[in-house]
């Protein structure tokens, strides 16, 4: 769950912990197989809420609380978890590259990944019969432009 979450993802890299937090708090408010609860109601002895969950690595607005009269008041953010003890959600902001907790959170979650739809990703299963040299193999074609002066 952490590598296909990673590899749609626009983060760097080094988010992979951000991520394995994120499946870990999804997978223990999972309804279990086995059992009738969830292993977080198992431990608390209480049903999880889900009210508060939002797609990962969504885009938000987060406002800001501090700038100039003539700024922007809010900056383009990236949700990345959640906290452990306190309300709110984890933020990335790719311009200050900081990450910070906030609850003044606009999130945009029609598009996952960004700008595209969840029906329009398609995914090819490749079985092992098929070679990898004819999944690889592409062609390029080159016509020279007769506009271009070659020097």
């Amino acid at each position: 769950m952490v590598q296909s979450m990673m590899s749609f993802t626009e983060l760097p890299l080094f988010f992979w912990g951000y991520d394995l937090e994120t499946t870990t708090k999804l997978l223990n408010i999972a309804p279990l197989k086995t059992v009738t609860k969830t292993s977080y109601e198992i431990c608390h002895a209480k049903p999880a809420s889900y009210k508060y969950l939002r797609v990962w690595e969504s885009h938000t607005y987060i406002k800001r609380l501090v700038g100039d009269k003539l700024d922007s008041r809010s900056s383009l953010c990236r949700f990345t978890k959640y906290p452990k003890k306190i309300l709110g959600y984890y933020f990335y902001d790719p311009w200050e590259q900081k990450v910070f907790v906030s609850r003044n959170a606009i999130f945009l979650e029609k598009g996952f990944p960004p700008d595209t739809r969840c029906e329009e990703l398609l995914f090819e299963e490749l079985s092992e019969a098929t070679p990898l040299a004819a999944v690889v193999s592409f062609s390029v074609s080159v016509v020279p432009n007769e506009n271009i002066p070659i020097l």
